[in-house]
């Protein structure tokens, strides 16, 4: 520990400022607020803060950041994530700190996000312990008041000097090139530190009634309870301030931009938050987490209990922005949170805290936002609707997808979108896509023709298990377009149809017209090695049908089939899940040999942007392929 004077610190901002190949940072009067800013001098420097408006995530994770560039028909190119000016960051409190930390687990798993780690790595985090406190800041309750780590250098204002901890050799450094005068901490100086962090604890007014270590299984026990949840969110407005204004939140959008030559671009992402009405939406309209309640609980679910679930910490650090920043004054978590214990204990349920977490985090690698050049060499029409399109990669190479996996598809200028991949791996050359025109990236796709170009990302997620399925009988049940990623699966099979036992294809749209692949379909009939059942849930009079009519499930009974041996592969609109899974399951199909595939909003495709997310589980990365077993006690699953 190093004790400087005052007179002297101001000094050392002073000379950080003025060299040039720094950006200096820190607290600023706003005001009667404070907010994180570039400093000119160091008497602009505000160390006795409450709280800042934004939390200093924002200088790794900005509200605005281009991602890729482009030149429309010719190519992505990435802005390289190294072109970042070193920022020394002065005044983080412990709670910012700590909230950094939590990020840097959160970027960092599965795939690596570099634009966000390169800005850390070249960062030099100055901590300051809180000198005043808000009246929303709860940090002393959930372990956040102080840190011991996660800082360069950390200050503590002892009257006419600062105590500096130093944490890392970054720190050490900085005060050796800019710092005078600095003098070796006494035993008293080391004491006196340890008096004002624990003075910090006397400063709270929010307070809560119980151990936060409660808090994830207080939430299990009560995500059912419905009426609570409605009572909590009746004045929220879905304004997204609480979520915006967050350390710990890392939602975003990503969207293109075309300047006025039409010609070039970028891609820009955006802070974007749970809490707003189309967060959940998918291209088709549906919105699986349409009302206020369940996205208002969706919120303090993924604080308290899935990354804690995840990574096994609660990402709540009592900065109280939330509470501050709501306007019907209904954020508060502390309230929240008493309420809920409180209504617990009355109801005679016994809350204990959650047991650890079993954690398995895996790092594959960077995220790769540029998408690779690609030209679509086939394009067939199929209904009004859907369109097919064959698609090559211009560097030759293979996309190397799994049955079952998905691309992110790019249109320049419009933006991407998640697509599911519908020929088998078998097919080398080149991929096809189903497409079904409904948002704007998939209505500007069916305006591309042969010889025009699109960008690919991917492939992305966890696909079908082609392997452990060798040997066993399978079923197929498609509705509509679900036929397009069960497509990639079953023409693998058929590729390989001796290595798999019987094999049932039932498939059911809304009208004869609405069929896809039908001359592919025609063929099966022509087959002795499949079973092929069609239906449609009615016939207008203008068109010809020969096939059974009904709802996809009257075909179950028409199957015959061993559920021991039967693996049951079903993809299809999401009403449709639920009936036909009954039906198995009245034909005694065990849960785990029920596999399905999941649409949801698909943005980043690694587990990041939060759109996919239901419940604990991300569908881009954790998904679209699911084990029944596996997820049948998801709420938001099915």
């Amino acid at each position: 520990m190093r004790i400087i004077s005052k007179e002297n610190f101001t000094d050392f901002v002073n000379s950080l400022i003025n060299d040039s190949s720094l950006n200096v940072i820190g607290v600023k009067a706003k005001g009667d607020k404070f907010a994180f800013g570039p400093l000119e001098s160091a008497s602009e420097l505000r160390l006795d803060y409450d709280v800042t408006l934004l939390p200093p995530k924002k200088y790794f994770f900005p509200q605005r950041e281009t991602l890729v560039t482009y030149n429309v028909g010719k190519g992505f190119s990435g802005k390289s994530p190294s072109e970042v000016k070193p920022s020394v960051i002065i005044g983080v409190h412990p709670y910012d700190i700590i909230a950094l930390l939590h990020m840097d687990e959160i970027f960092s798993e599965t795939k690596s996000d570099p634009f966000y780690f390169e800005k850390r790595k070249s960062s030099i985090i100055i901590g300051v312990n809180m000198q005043k406190m808000s009246k929303w800041c709860f940090a002393s309750y959930m372990g956040s008041d102080t840190v011991e780590y996660g800082y360069d250098l950390m200050l503590t204002d002892l009257g006419n000097r600062y105590a500096i901890n130093i944490g890392s050799e970054k720190g050490e450094q900085l005060l050796d090139k800019y710092a005078k005068g600095l003098s070796n901490a006494l035993a008293r100086d080391a004491q006196l530190v340890g008096q004002k962090k624990r003075e910090v604890m006397a400063m709270t007014q929010q307070k809560l009634d119980f151990s936060p270590e409660l808090i994830p299984e207080m939430l299990a026990k009560s995500y059912g309870e419905s009426s609570f949840w409605e009572r909590h969110s009746e004045k929220c407005l879905a304004c997204g301030s609480c979520v915006l204004v967050c350390p710990t939140c890392y939602c975003f959008d990503v969207k293109d931009n075309t300047d006025l030559t039409l010609e070039l671009g970028e891609r820009v992402r955006t802070w974007d938050g749970c809490l707003l009405e189309d967060f959940a939406k998918i291209a088709s309209g549906e919105n699986f987490r349409a009302t206020r309640p369940t996205r208002y609980r969706h919120r303090y679910f993924k604080k308290g209990k899935y990354l804690y679930d995840r990574f096994g910490f609660i990402s709540c650090v009592g900065c109280g922005r939330c509470s501050s920043n709501c306007l019907p004054n209904i954020a508060n978590p502390v309230s929240l949170f008493n309420d809920m214990y409180h209504e617990t204990l009355n109801s005679g349920v016994q809350v204990t805290a959650a047991p650890a977490p079993d954690i398995t985090i895996r790092t594959e690698g960077n995220i790769d936002y540029v998408p690779r050049l690609a030209t679509i060499i086939k394009k067939q029409t199929m209904t009004a609707n859907e369109t097919l399109f064959e698609i090559k990669l211009d560097d030759g190479s293979v996309l190397g997808h799994k049955p079952g996996q998905f691309v992110e598809v790019s249109v320049f200028g419009i933006g991407e979108a998640p697509i599911s991949i519908s020929s088998p791996p078998t097919k080398k050359d080149s991929f096809e896509l189903c497409v079904r025109k409904l948002g704007s990236v998939t209505t500007n796709l069916h305006k591309l023709n042969v010889g025009d170009k699109v960008g690919i990302r991917g492939p992305f997620g966890n696909g079908f298990d082609a392997e452990a399925l060798k040997g066993k009988d399978l079923l197929f049940v498609a509705g509509g377009l679900g036929l397009a990623p069960l497509r990639s699966l079953f023409n693998y099979v058929l590729d390989n149809r001796k290595e798999y036992g019987q094999i049932s294809l039932l498939y059911g749209c809304k009208e004869p017209r609405e069929l896809l692949f039908t001359d592919e379909l025609l063929a099966l009939a022509n087959r002795n090695d499949v079973d092929y059942k069609p239906t449609v849930n009615w016939c207008p009079e203008n068109e010809t049908w020969s096939g059974n009519v009904g709802v996809i499930t009257t075909l179950i009974p028409l199957v015959d089939f061993d559920p021991e041996k039967t693996y049951a592969v079903i993809c299809g609109p999401p009403i449709m899940y639920k009936f036909v899974i009954a039906d198995l399951k009245s034909r005694n199909v065990p849960d785990d040999h029920i596999i399905l595939s999941l649409e949801r909003r698909m943005k980043c495709g690694v587990g990041k942007c939060g759109h996919c997310q239901i419940n604990h589980v991300y569908v881009c990365k954790d998904g679209p392929v699911f084990n029944y077993s596996k997820i049948k006690g998801i709420p938001e699953a099915l």
